[in-house]
């Protein structure tokens, strides 16, 4: 029993370091979405960053993400979603299964994690 709560606790500790490290400012990574949560849980894809992954990737405004690493976003906590599944440490990859309005059948993207630039928006 004590090596199996060392072990729990040594990988709780590291995903905790992981987790620190990805919502660091040098090592930040995300895939570039604004989305809004579905009642459900799913996610809606609302806007992109231009140029990045999502977008360069092929995702569009109004995909219905339904999986995130094989994971299904349905019942899950959004904030929980965004903060340890959607970010993370730039250079790590992520997939995607997402539904779009028209097309039966899912898509999947495999994407790569990466520091994003958004243009500064100057106050009026």
């Amino acid at each position: 029993m004590l090596k199996t709560l060392t072990i729990t606790l040594s990988m709780f500790t590291l995903t905790a370091l992981q987790a620190m490290a990805a919502n660091s400012a040098s090592n930040f990574g995300g895939i570039g979405i604004d989305g809004v949560p579905w009642a459900n849980g799913q996610i809606v894809v609302r806007q992109m960053v231009a140029g990045g992954p999502a977008h360069l990737a092929g995702l569009k405004t109004g995909d219905i993400i339904t999986q995130i690493d094989g994971k299904p976003t349905e019942g899950s906590n959004f904030q929980d979603m965004v903060d340890h599944r959607l970010r993370g440490i730039a250079g790590t990859k992520v997939m995607l299964k997402v539904r779009r309005p028209g097309i039966a059948k899912a898509i999947t993207f495999n994407l790569t994690r990466r520091q994003l630039v958004t243009a500064k928006t100057k106050g009026k």
